[in-house]
């Protein structure tokens, strides 16, 4: 399948504007990371209506130069900024999702949104995108689901042909309410089942799901941060087919409700041969007997689950960034290799990191995980997201990363 690297002249919407901004794979174009900067790197614009639509207009610029359009879009994920009260979070939104409505009419893409650090000072918002076409489409919105709690013409998911894009599945019900409110057990599982009635809308179910992203909510420390997640884990393996997809889970600094806990979205795949990835001496969970995957093949698809810096023992390796972030890239490539793919198939990847200090010791570290990206992948290389996050599974943990890669042959 042949892969085009979007490079428009001219452009500056990411933090590395001379590198890969988006890469076209057969009828599927994958967009990295888009903000509102101009031509050096700086944030071009105080306010979020304006930094949403120079990011849009990114978006579209990449999109553009894959001969595509926002219409073209199946699925986006929107990463804001933001410290301060729940009112003023609620109207940052509310502006933000008004210029989101100039972008996206129905049927509208997928939608997750959530609370993450992005590394330029002053910015407050940063957009990716997956985008169709040339490709037969069905919309996916089963009847009786949850609803946005403000009219939105976001979709539930899409069928691309036999590849399923689920969007943030949430604990709402059809007014937008959160349902389960303070209990991470409840609002997990209403949110997994809420991802398998999707994917039984594209007729498929929970083994049709080859990747599973968590995002969600803890303020905590020490032993506590690991008892959450394999509490709150221990409810996501009852709606886990077996073996699991792989996936990634993060703790988001926010969602877009107060007393929402939890996001989870997929992309899962109908029928075809399908090859489980779990390379040898490799790292493992914490919990014991799990079915977890680390990545998947179907076709001419790779999915590379989140990658953390740990032993088989679910024992972080490395106390510094950039030890952790080279033994992530060589778990990478050893699941890229288990599915006979290699750096070169890579065309979308998703780092998520911890970083403390003023901003110019976190664009230092985001700097850093962009150097040692190179170590592994020459540019031009993937496309790419960066976020900053509260933290992972284990609380010296610094950074996870996924990738979705794309074979030629």
């Amino acid at each position: 399948m042949t892969k085009t690297r979007l490079r428009p002249k001219g452009h500056h919407g990411a933090i590395r504007n001379n590198a890969t901004q988006g890469v076209k794979a057969g009828n599927l174009i994958f967009v990295g990371g888009q903000m509102s900067l101009d031509e050096q790197g700086r944030v071009s614009a105080n306010d979020i209506a304006t930094q949403t639509r120079n990011a849009l207009e990114s978006v579209r610029s990449v999109l553009a130069e894959a001969g595509a359009s926002m219409q073209d879009v199946v699925k986006h994920n929107v990463y804001y900024d933001f410290e301060g009260s729940d009112e003023e979070e609620s109207r940052l939104l509310a502006e933000m999702n008004q210029v989101l409505l100039e972008y996206f009419t129905e049927p509208g893409p997928t939608s997750t949104q959530l609370r993450a650090g992005l590394a330029v000072e002053g910015a407050a918002i940063q957009i990716e995108a997956v985008a169709a076409v040339d490709a037969q489409k069905q919309r996916l919105m089963p009847a009786g689901h949850w609803n946005w709690h403000e009219p939105m013409p976001f979709s539930h998911g899409w069928k691309v042909g036999n590849i399923v894009f689920v969007g943030g599945q949430r604990s709402l019900d059809e007014q937008g309410r959160v349902v389960g409110v303070g209990d991470i057990a409840a609002q997990t599982a209403n949110a997994f089942r809420n991802l398998e009635a999707v994917l039984k809308e594209a007729g498929g179910d929970r083994n049709t799901l080859l990747r599973q992203n968590t995002y969600y909510r803890f303020v905590g420390e020490g032993r506590d941060v690991t008892d959450y997640w394999e509490n709150m884990t221990r409810v996501r393996i009852q709606y886990m087919s077996v073996p699991s997809p792989c996936g990634t889970g993060v703790r988001a600094m926010g969602l877009p409700l107060p007393e929402e806990l939890i996001q989870v979205e997929g992309i899962g795949v109908l029928g075809g041969d399908k090859q489980r990835l779990m390379p040898a001496n490799h790292w493992d969970w914490s919990i014991p007997n799990n079915h977890f995957s680390q990545g998947w093949r179907t076709g001419h698809l790779v999915f590379v689950g989140g990658q953390i810096s740990a032993d088989s023992n679910a024992r972080t390796v490395g106390a510094d960034m950039a030890t952790q972030t080279r033994n992530v890239f060589r778990f990478i490539c050893n699941t890229l290799r288990e599915g006979g793919a290699d750096q070169s198939d890579v065309v979308k990847i998703n780092a998520y990191y911890y970083a403390e200090g003023d901003r110019a010791r976190i664009a230092e570290t985001d700097a850093l995980i962009s150097d040692i990206q190179k170590e592994f992948f020459p540019e031009p290389g993937p496309a790419a997201t960066s976020v900053r996050v509260t933290g992972f599974a284990y609380e010296d943990l610094l950074i996870e990363i996924e990738a979705i890669a794309v074979l030629d042959r």
